[in-house]
């Protein structure tokens, strides 16, 4: 591949400039994937037989690019799901409610921009891209397999996407967009994330919860929302809130599943996580409705940031308030009062009540309850629902 002579011939297009070497554009897909190799075929082309032609293609690809890697790797997992959710998005299931990433592209030869923008980009193998390349992979196998996405009917000639290109610059200077693209960036917490997607049904119930239950508090009556920060993972000294909304949820999956909802706080719930013949409004009556309660019944220990509010003890406190859902398979037995079982507990943040349960004492002598929902989410259940266990006996004082 020559990265010294201009591109002066392949596919008109109009950019916008934004440096001396950067662009944005827009392109279709059919014209776009046609320029920009699928890059599960030039994986394999370097290990197949048969030749493809694309050897310094895949090299001059493997010095600023991950490679997919075989069906185990993190990279190619992502991509079956990535190309899921796009299709559903081109199908409209979404509405306006999807977004994808511009492409960024890298063309290492130079290209020759007018003043309106109007360039030439090259036709094959000399365009590669440092980012969102997983994305450009599973546009690649919606459009050789429309069929099986529900997109036979589609004309990909019509079907946009945008990208920025990168051109005339370097191996180094590639490799360095590479770098700081993935890793320039701080990662979002994924928890935090779950608690903004609205197509979750456990984020849904989440916030119908927060915005539906009023709370009493010595400045009145007021509804819970004002008291739930739903930007934050971890709320500082000084906030107002009383807790996050990802911790919120955390209740919320283990009232919905019970204790396998423990490890399942950071991922997605939906109907198909639940036992067959319920609906989505039965689910959200029935934990709405019992986390309300307890939301209410405890709004003191709330308000002053006890032990309740640490996401361990909340995860643990819908798992044992899953026992009063109708489709959980061990039923708390008639003669227990769930809300009398909360009566007795000391939610102060004191290790004599929490230490070993869901907090732990620090080198400092003080008392951290920095542990997430897998670590004490289970103890806190067994906690709650059994008085006479060690742990029952210490979070009520009686130890």
């Amino acid at each position: 591949m020559s990265t010294s002579t201009p591109v002066r011939t392949g596919l008109p297009v109009n950019v916008k400039k934004l440096r001396e070497k950067v662009a944005i554009g827009v392109l279709d897909w059919e014209n776009l994937l046609a320029i920009v190799n699928d890059p599960e075929v030039v994986e394999k082309s370097t290990s197949s037989k048969v030749d493809l032609g694309l050897e310094e293609y895949a090299a001059l690809r493997a010095e600023v690019q991950r490679l997919i890697g075989n069906k185990s790797s993190a990279k190619a997992k992502n991509v079956g799901p990535y190309a899921d959710y796009i299709a559903a998005g081109l199908r409209g299931e979404f509405g306006d409610a999807w977004s994808t990433p511009p492409l960024t592209l890298w063309c290492p030869r130079t290209l020759i921009l007018n003043e309106q923008g109007d360039t030439m980009l090259p036709l094959r193998d000399q365009i590669i891209a440092v980012d969102a390349e997983t994305q450009l992979t599973a546009m690649h196998r919606i459009r050789k397999n429309r069929r099986i996405y529900g997109l036979e009917d589609t004309d990909f000639a019509e079907v946009l996407v945008a990208f920025e290109i990168y051109w005339g610059i370097g191996t180094e200077d590639a490799r360095q967009i590479f770098h700081d693209r993935n890793l320039k960036g701080v990662a979002v917490d994924k928890s935090l994330a779950l608690s903004m997607d609205q197509r979750d049904l456990a984020t849904v119930i989440t916030r119908t919860l927060v915005d539906n239950t009023i709370v009493s508090t010595d400045d009145g009556d007021a509804p819970l929302a004002r008291f739930v920060n739903s930007s934050k993972r971890q709320l500082s000294v000084n906030a107002t809130e009383w807790v996050t909304l990802s911790a919120v949820r955390s209740m919320v999956v283990t009232t919905m599943l019970g204790k396998s909802g423990i490890g399942a706080t950071s991922g997605t719930v939906d109907l198909d996580n639940l036992p067959d013949g319920l609906s989505e409004q039965e689910v959200t009556q029935e934990v709405v409705g019992a986390l309300s309660a307890i939301v209410r019944t405890l709004t003191d220990a709330f308000e002053t940031r006890s032990a309740i509010t640490a996401p361990a003890v909340l995860a643990g406190l819908g798992a044992a308030a899953h026992r009063t859902m109708p489709w959980a398979e061990d039923l708390l037995p008639p003669h227990l009062d769930f809300l009398g079982l909360l009566s007795e507990i000391h939610w102060e943040r004191e290790a004599k009540y929490w230490d070993g349960v869901a907090a732990k004492v620090s080198a400092a002598k003080g008392l951290s309850f920095a542990g997430g929902a897998k670590d004490s989410g289970y103890r806190v259940c067994e906690a709650l629902l059994n008085p006479q266990s060690e742990a029952g006996r210490k979070i009520r004082g009686r130890s």
